[in-house]
């Protein structure tokens, strides 16, 4: 029995068709090793940037602020904390309590406080068991107020303290209380250097 492909005409070609497919599925795998040679080289080319950048020095990376910007300002404008002031700054608010039952007491320093330059905060009574008057502050940037404020007023002792709501708070005790504010010693000497000078 015969089919139509044992007769074959001279120039007519049968099952050409599969030819035609293996041509098409050819082009396919060309295309799919042309992309996948591309995504290799890119691949080649990322990883030749990581080992690059590895081997550099990776602090170098890091942003510091230029050293000409870093030393000007710690040394043009060292903060309140790292120097000494003498001047009040009326930014800062104190308050001025009496933890020392003598009447009046507050009221006294409370003037000085207001004299020397700084603003009055709260001016009140304080319930206290210390004996020794201190000027409490909070954070660090009013420590040297706080210490110009207790040598304005002849106390001793400055600490910081989250306990109180004002910038500065200068609780007045017992060692004090009688005799009203008065500079330090190292504040008098000071004055009194500038009277004879």
């Amino acid at each position: 029995m015969t089919d139509e492909f044992d007769e074959i005409e001279p120039g007519r070609r049968s099952g050409a068709h599969r030819q035609e497919s293996a041509a098409s599925s050819n082009i396919g795998a060309i295309s799919l090793v042309i992309v996948l040679a591309l995504v290799a080289v890119l691949l080649v080319v990322a990883a030749i940037n990581i080992i690059f950048s590895s081997m550099g020095n990776p602090e170098s990376k890091i942003a510091d602020p230029p050293a000409s910007e870093a030393s000007e300002s710690t040394s043009a404008e060292p903060s309140p904390s790292e120097s000494e002031v003498s001047v009040a700054d009326d930014s800062i608010t104190v308050d001025v309590l009496n933890g020392s039952g003598v009447a009046g007491a507050a009221k006294n320093f409370s003037e000085a406080v207001e004299e020397k330059g700084w603003t009055l905060g709260q001016v009140g009574n304080y319930s206290t068991n210390l004996t020794d008057s201190t000027v409490y502050y909070q954070g660090e940037d009013n420590a040297a107020q706080a210490k110009l404020v207790a040598e304005s007023l002849g106390v001793s002792a400055t600490e910081a303290s989250e306990d109180f709501d004002a910038d500065i708070t200068v609780v007045i005790c017992s060692d004090i209380a009688d005799r009203g504010p008065e500079p330090s010693e190292g504040a008098e000497s000071e004055e009194t250097g500038d009277a004879n000078g």
